[in-house]
């Protein structure tokens, strides 16, 4: 690990009881090993798994991500390879969606699958799933490293219940940037309807990501929706069965009018950006004050020094949407020993605490104190861990995403 990283003591559990853990929906294990995987516990874990995966040379890690290379490359790996010697592994930055297409024709032809780990977005997980390229592995329970997940985080895939085949490994929140030379972080709006006033008042000081051109802004428009709409709307917009005819027929009608009228309300008073970027460069400029963000690229951008180290970031007291993207072992891989102790290695203190002060990534372990685990200045950039605990949601189904899109576009934007 790189010496840059300081880990303090981090709150780790323990599992208390040995438990063998059969296959992620019943039957027989879709993945070929030599060890008796329905054997395994935490206890005997490692020591089942290493002296086979000691045997079978460089593993395959496949990474959807550009923003991750460093962390992987300079950082992880080698930490891994150091603490593990005689596994390597070899590290391929690729499409996800071209990856999973890859993983599918490789099952279909009766090959072994090209990646022994995939780091891989949550939007595919569900084709992959249903493709049967996904190991039937119950890793939500299986890690010994990571025997604290969070249950929704560990068993659904934007809206897709896959029962834990795909561990949570790195977790995004959209937010709210505040610049605390302009603003004290007693005076943030926290409401809408306070945000609203806020804006009406400091006209311009308030920078909002169009939805149609960054994630911070489809993320605020998703809260909203959380917000605003009835409860019987905001649960149909949760349908994440709904085709795309059904989202654009919801977003037509009459659960989206209040939050229109919100965002028409408002519009006259907030600066609406063309993306995640200028809405961090205006707060950067103190053209604006407040804006729309996502935390961890706020949080990578202090560290760059992109972004004043004044800036700070935190929730609406109603919730802002967060997502994530999972590690999953592919079920043609033909070195599953070694992609386990990878992968449980992976979801370590040590390594999610590294993801988090490189990447500003947040963990779905919930037993990991990270503002304890990191610096001080770190632990400022994100947003405290009681706020996101209590104000994080999960996201709507992306076809009502797409269609209130649009009809933000038409309706607020084009007006």
């Amino acid at each position: 690990m790189s010496k840059k990283f300081l880990l303090a003591t981090v709150v780790a559990f323990v599992p208390s009881l040995a438990s063998a853990f059969d296959p992620v929906g019943g039957g027989a294990y879709n993945v070929a090993s030599t060890v008796d995987l329905t054997a395994l516990t935490p206890e005997t874990f490692e020591s089942s798994l290493l002296p086979v995966a000691l045997t079978q040379g460089t593993i395959v890690f496949y990474d959807f991500t550009e923003s991750f290379k460093p962390l992987f490359a300079d950082n992880l790996i080698p930490a891994f390879e150091a603490k593990y010697p005689g596994i390597k592994v070899g590290y391929y930055p690729v499409n996800g969606e071209t990856a999973v297409q890859q993983l599918i024709a490789a099952k279909e032809a009766g090959q072994p699958s090209p990646v022994d780990v995939f780091f891989m977005p949550n939007g595919q997980v569900r084709v992959s799933n249903e493709a049967g390229v996904i190991a039937n592995l119950p890793l939500n329970a299986m890690l010994p490293a990571a025997p604290d997940l969070a249950k929704q985080a560990a068993t659904v895939s934007r809206g897709y219940v896959h029962g834990g085949v795909v561990v949570p490994y790195h977790r995004n929140q959209t937010a709210i940037g505040y610049d605390t030379r302009a603003i004290a972080a007693t005076d943030v709006p926290l409401t809408f309807a306070d945000l609203l006033v806020w804006a009406k008042a400091n006209p311009g000081k308030f920078a909002m990501t169009s939805p149609a051109k960054g994630g911070s802004g489809g993320g605020f428009l998703e809260s909203a929706i959380l917000a605003l709409a009835s409860d019987d709307c905001v649960a149909q917009a949760k349908d994440f069965s709904l085709t795309p005819d059904q989202a654009k027929a919801w977003a037509a009608g009459p659960c989206l009018e209040p939050v229109m009228t919100y965002f028409n309300d408002l519009k006259g008073s907030v600066e609406i950006t063309n993306g995640n970027t200028d809405t961090l460069t205006l707060i950067a400029n103190g053209v604006a004050t407040v804006g729309t963000v996502w935390e961890d690229q706020t949080f990578d951008y202090i560290g760059r020094g992109l972004l004043p180290p004044s800036v700070r970031v935190t929730l609406l007291e109603s919730g802002q949407v967060g997502d994530g993207d999972g590690i999953m072992i592919p079920s043609g891989t033909e070195r599953v020993e070694a992609a386990l102790i990878f992968v449980n290695w992976l979801m370590s203190d040590e390594a999610q605490v590294a993801k988090t002060s490189l990447n500003g990534s947040r963990t779905a372990r919930t037993g990991l104190d990270l503002a304890g685990a990191v610096s001080a200045e770190m632990a400022d950039r994100l947003i405290p861990t009681a706020v996101f605990q209590e104000r994080s949601r999960a996201r709507i189904a992306g076809v009502v995403s797409s269609a209130a899109t649009d009809r933000f576009v038409a309706d607020v934007l084009q007006q």
